[in-house]
Formats: structure tokens, C-alpha cells, sequence
């Protein structure tokens, strides 16, 4: 299990439940003014920790980067392109968070590319996100 994510979650009063969702939703935040925000996950997601690590790191990337004013409920589906500026930020903080760029830096400088989504434990998609924010950053210390 992901066990500095669900610390995380715990610290900030985060309710995680495993739920049977019906694909393709994997994952939802919700958040109630006066209430502990809730964490859905699908349990079918619990077996692939590096798709579970990645879903709940957007899941908590939704507390960490929305107002939480008024009722609040996002859903993760798995092959989603997220074009909401929500989603957006919600999956910058959980790549920042699960790959931090120092990190990143140093894993690309000690070992081909391929290796990273193992190194990280991360999803392919998740890898591909965090470098596409991470290219101008690093092209500019290679050149």
C-alpha cells in the first residue's frame, strides 16, 4: 500500500473507502463544507500499486488544490484526458508530489528513461505528464 499517501490522507482528515464502481470511474473526491472529505477508490485498482499510488495521489491533489466553499466532487476515469483546469491541477500536484523534480533529475542522470516508471512506481501516463511539465525545465540545464 501506498503508505506516505494514506499517512497524508489521514493527517488531513481525508475518509479513504473502497467502493465497487462501475468502470470506467476508478476513483472520486468528495468534500462537503463542515464534513471530512471523502476518497472513493474502486477496489479493483487496490492490486496495481503503481495505478493505485498514482489514483490516490490525484485524488489528494484535489484537496490540496480546490476551494473547498461549496460541495465538491471530482472523478478519476481511468484513459480520461483531463482538459478541466480542476483535473489539471489536481494531477500537477500529484506528479509533483509522487515525482518530485529533484528526484527526476537524478534518476534521469543514473538510469535509461524506461526505468523511471519502475523506479517511481508510477503509471506510463503519469510519467509521460510529469516530463511534459519537466522539458523546458530540464532542456534548459542541457543546453
Amino acid at each position: 500500500m501506498p503508505d506516505n499517501l494514506i499517512a497524508l490522507a489521514k493527517k488531513n482528515k481525508i475518509i479513504l473507502m473502497l467502493w465497487d464502481f462501475k468502470p470506467p470511474i476508478e476513483a472520486v473526491f468528495y468534500s462537503y463544507p463542515g464534513k471530512n472529505p471523502v476518497i472513493g477508490l474502486d477496489y479493483r485498482i487496490v492490486n496495481d500499486q503503481s495505478h493505485f499510488r498514482c489514483v490516490l495521489a490525484e485524488e489528494l491533489g484535489h484537496f490540496f488544490t480546490t476551494p473547498r466553499e461549496s460541495i465538491i466532487t471530482h472523478y478519476h476515469c481511468r484513459s480520461r484526458i483531463r482538459t478541466y483546469r480542476e483535473e489539471y491541477q489536481a494531477m500537477v500536484w500529484a506528479v509533483n508530489y509522487l515525482i518530485p523534480d529533484h528526484e527526476l533529475e537524478l534518476a534521469l542522470n543514473h538510469m535509461p528513461a524506461w526505468e523511471l516508471i519502475d523506479f517511481f512506481r508510477v503509471d506510463p501516463e503519469f510519467l509521460a505528464f510529469k516530463l511534459k511539465l519537466s522539458k523546458d525545465r530540464l532542456l534548459a540545464k542541457l543546453s
